[in-house]
C-alpha cells in the first residue's frame, strides 16, 4: 500500500508541473506572443516620447525618475552598518571658522605629517587682507594640500568647461569639488574626470586625493571613470569616519600625531543637526529612501565614501544597458505567453491570474535586484522589466483588436478570433 502511494505522489507532481509548464509555454512560440511583446515596447517608446508638461504629472514623473529600489539595501537592510571605520581617512570639521582659523587648522594638521590634505571649501574673492595673507601663505607652504575649484559646464551637451580657480592661487594643486547633478536628486554616481571638446581633462576632488595617496588605486579609477560616471558604493555612514573639530584639534599634542600621520585628511563642513541642510545632499543612505524631504549627508562624507571605495577597490558592477533591455524583453515574452494563455482559455480567471502574476513578479524582481546589489555589488536595472510586466496586460487588448482587424482584412494568422470569449 505504501509503495502505491509512493508511486502515485510523483505522478501527481509531474502532472502539476506539466500543467504549469503548459500554462507558461503553450503560446511561447506563437507569432502573436512575439508581436504582442514588440507592441509593449512600442507603447513604452511612444508614451515616453510624448512631451507631457503637466503640473500634476511632473512631480510624479520626477519622483519615479529618482526612485531606485536598490536604495533599500542601504536605508533598510543596513548595508554599511557592519563595515569597519576607514582608518586611512580623517575628516576635520571646518564649521564656519574664519580664514585665519582655517589656516591654523591646516598648519596644525600639517605638523603631524599626513600624506594628503584636501580642502573642500571654495574661496571666490578677498575678505580681510590680514587673514587672506595668512591663508595664502599656508596654501603655499603645504605642497600636499589639494585646494578646491569649481568646474562650470556650458554648451548644449555640456561640452565646454570653464574651471573657476580658487582665489588663493598659491595652492600647489586644484581639483573640482562640485557634482554635476541637481540638488534634489539622489547622489548615486559621480564623474571622476571631465574632458571637454578640446580634450582637456579635469580631475575631481576625490580622484585627485586617490591619485596623491595611492597611484595604483587611481589607475583603476581612471579606467572605470574614463568618459563614464562611476556608481558610488556608500560603504560608511558619517559616524564611521573619525571626525575632529576645531577645539579638539587645537588641544592635541605630539602624542596624538598618529591620528593624522601618513593619512588622508579631508577638511570640510560638517553638521550633525538633521534640520540643517547646509552643504547636504540626498544619498541612498537616507532613512526615507522614497518620498524623502531632508538631505542626509554632508558633501565631505560623500567624497570620503568615494575615496574609500577607490582605495578598497570596492566598486559596484553595473550591467550594460543592452543586457537590461534583453532581460526586460525575455521577461515580457514569458509574461505575455502566460497572459495570452489565460486570456484565451480561462478568460473568467484572466484578470485575477494576471494581477497575481504581476504582483508576484514585481516582488520577486525587486527582491532579486536588491539581493544581487547587496551580496555581489551587482546593479541590475529592472525598472524597464517592471514597467513591461505592468503594461503587458493592457497591451493584449490593443493587440487583439489589431490582430482581429488584420485577420479580417488580410487573412492575418492569429490565435485571436472574433467573439472568442
Amino acid at each position: 500500500m505504501s509503495t502505491d502511494n509512493h508511486q502515485h505522489e510523483p505522478e501527481s507532481k509531474k502532472k502539476e508541473k506539466k500543467k504549469f509548464h503548459r500554462h507558461l509555454t503553450k503560446y511561447l512560440t506563437e507569432r502573436d506572443t512575439v508581436f504582442a511583446t514588440i507592441w509593449v515596447f512600442i507603447f513604452i517608446f511612444v508614451l515616453g516620447s510624448i512631451p507631457l508638461n503637466l503640473g500634476v504629472i511632473n512631480p510624479i514623473k520626477l519622483s519615479l525618475k529618482d526612485f531606485d529600489s536598490n536604495d533599500m539595501s542601504y536605508s533598510k537592510l543596513g548595508k554599511a552598518k557592519t563595515t569597519p571605520p576607514d582608518s586611512n581617512i580623517v575628516v576635520v570639521n571646518i564649521g564656519t571658522i574664519d580664514r585665519e582659523g582655517l589656516a591654523m587648522m591646516i598648519d596644525k594638521v600639517a605638523s603631524y605629517h599626513p600624506k594628503v590634505m584636501a580642502l573642500d571649501a571654495y574661496f571666490s574673492g578677498p575678505r580681510d587682507p590680514a587673514q587672506d595673507s595668512i591663508l595664502r601663505e599656508t596654501f603655499a607652504k603645504n605642497p600636499n594640500l589639494i585646494a578646491a575649484s569649481i568646474l562650470q559646464l556650458s554648451g548644449k551637451e555640456g561640452d565646454t568647461a570653464v574651471e573657476r580657480g580658487n582665489y588663493f592661487k598659491t595652492a600647489h594643486q586644484f581639483a573640482y569639488v562640485n557634482f554635476f547633478q541637481d540638488s534634489i536628486s539622489t547622489f548615486r554616481a559621480f564623474e571622476p574626470f571631465y574632458e571637454d571638446y578640446a580634450k582637456k581633462k579635469y580631475t575631481s576632488f576625490s580622484a585627485a586625493v586617490v591619485k596623491a595617496y595611492n597611484p595604483e588605486a587611481y589607475e583603476l579609477l581612471e579606467k572605470k571613470g574614463h568618459h563614464h560616471k562611476v556608481l558610488i558604493n556608500y560603504s560608511r555612514h558619517p559616524s564611521q569616519y573619525l571626525t575632529v573639530d576645531f577645539d579638539n584639534l587645537m588641544m592635541m599634542n605630539e602624542s596624538d600625531s598618529a591620528i593624522f600621520a601618513h593619512k588622508i585628511v579631508l577638511f570640510g563642513y560638517v553638521n550633525n543637526d538633521p534640520n540643517d541642510i547646509t552643504d547636504k545632499k540626498f544619498t541612498p543612505m537616507n532613512k526615507k529612501f522614497y518620498g524623502k524631504s531632508v538631505p542626509d549627508m554632508n558633501g565631505i562624507y560623500i567624497h570620503a565614501n568615494i575615496i574609500s571605495m577607490a582605495l578598497e577597490k570596492n566598486y559596484i558592477k553595473k550591467l550594460p544597458s543592452w543586457v537590461n533591455l534583453l532581460i526586460a524583453i525575455i521577461i515580457c515574452w514569458f509574461h505575455m505567453s502566460f497572459f495570452i494563455h489565460y486570456y484565451l482559455e480561462s478568460h473568467i480567471w484572466f484578470h485575477l491570474a494576471a494581477k497575481l502574476a504581476q504582483v508576484a513578479s514585481a516582488i520577486f524582481f525587486v527582491w532579486l535586484g536588491i539581493y544581487l546589489y547587496d551580496k555581489y555589488r551587482l546593479k541590475v536595472d529592472l525598472k524597464l522589466s517592471l514597467i513591461v510586466i505592468v503594461m503587458a496586460v493592457d497591451v493584449i487588448y490593443f493587440y487583439e483588436a489589431w490582430a482581429v482587424w488584420m485577420h479580417r482584412k488580410f487573412k492575418y494568422r492569429t490565435v485571436f478570433k472574433p467573439h472568442n470569449h
